[in-house]
């Protein structure tokens, strides 16, 4: 349950909220600048880091380049996680709903493996989890596995494609619904709109600083629709990108056993026709001779992401050996 919070708490935050949400709305409509600080107070501490749609500055010749529906969505994202205290609040939603929700739906399908991995970590800046992407659900079944930490982290955040969640209607009222608009920032992979993706990008690493951050990537950056849940893609840049400039502890997972339809995995579930879902966490990744690396370096964003793939692989290799003991175990004897 979330805590009992005073009525004038409320009401303060109510009206931050209400006056943020109008900003962004009126930025969608006119040029109005909104600064850099109001989205990262510590911004400063990131290098190179870029004024842009995401409501740090004024308009420019690239966030013009922005849908107006895309303003919108990120104008309302921007609202919602740029504010310590807001994030906050909508975390512990998130927390006391959504993935009790999850773990709920999922019941005794969801089993978790080497969860010490990130209950037992000793951390001075914030978790990085980067999983293999198969389903649309992959991030929520992690959430849900890893609990204890989901409660104790303050902010949350899981990057995603703007295509969809930030383009629609219905990708936005999902976002909004589901995860209080914590799918942010959005990558955009338009040329034109490349200053918004390393400004989002920009925020994360600087965000990640802070040891009670954690935030959810998929070092592949997209999902792969391959037969084999155990191939994986290329790595893409942006994952790399953030894991330089923020330094964040990169704790690699790989999940398996669910599909894209929410309605079908809950009929299939209620049937007891599912097959089991596996998240498997392994040791955090020692990326310590990529100290100094030059962030904006295309081969060491990649290098660094393959490294994470490999151990995410190899993770895949426990997890197939657990399905089949309990494949071994469920099986009638003759």
């Amino acid at each position: 349950m979330l805590p009992e919070i005073p009525s004038r708490v409320w009401q303060q935050y109510l009206a931050s909220r209400l006056g943020s949400v109008y900003t962004g709305l009126r930025m969608t409509r006119v040029n109005a600048p909104i600064t850099r600080q109001a989205l990262c107070p510590r911004s400063a501490t990131v290098p190179r880091m870029t004024e842009s749609a995401l409501g740090t500055g004024p308009m420019t010749s690239a966030n013009r380049s922005l849908s107006r529906i895309e303003r919108f969505s990120l104008a309302l994202a921007t609202a919602c996680n740029r504010s310590h205290t807001t994030k906050r609040l909508l975390h512990a939603l998130n927390v006391s709903v959504t993935y009790h929700l999850v773990k709920r739906v999922a019941g005794s399908r969801l089993h978790t493996l080497g969860l010490e991995h990130v209950t037992n970590l000793e951390r001075t800046s914030g978790l990085m989890v980067a999983a293999n992407h198969r389903s649309f659900f992959d991030l929520f079944l992690i959430m849900a596995a890893m609990a204890p930490v989901a409660r104790a982290a303050r902010r949350m955040y899981f990057p995603v494609r703007s295509g969809f969640w930030y383009d629609s209607l219905l990708g936005i009222g999902t976002n909004a619904a589901a995860t209080c608009m914590s799918m942010y920032p959005p990558i955009f992979r338009a040329p034109e709109k490349r200053e918004e993706t390393r400004a989002g990008l920009d925020f994360l690493a600087n965000e990640l600083r802070d040891r009670d951050v954690v935030v959810g990537m998929h070092p592949e950056g997209t999902r792969s629709k391959c037969a084999d849940p155990y191939a994986l893609l290329p790595p893409e840049r942006s994952f790399g990108r953030v894991a330089l400039l923020a330094k964040p502890v990169v704790v690699p997972v790989f999940v398996n056993g669910v599909g894209n339809s929410l309605v079908h995995e809950c009929i299939s579930g209620l049937r007891g026709t599912a097959p089991p879902i596996v998240v498997a966490f392994g040791a955090p990744v020692d990326l310590s001779d990529f100290a100094g690396a030059e962030p904006a370096r295309l081969r060491a964003q990649i290098e660094i992401g393959q490294r994470v793939l490999d151990a995410i692989r190899e993770l895949g290799v426990t997890e197939r050996k657990f399905r089949a003991a309990l494949r071994a175990e469920t099986s009638p004897r003759r």
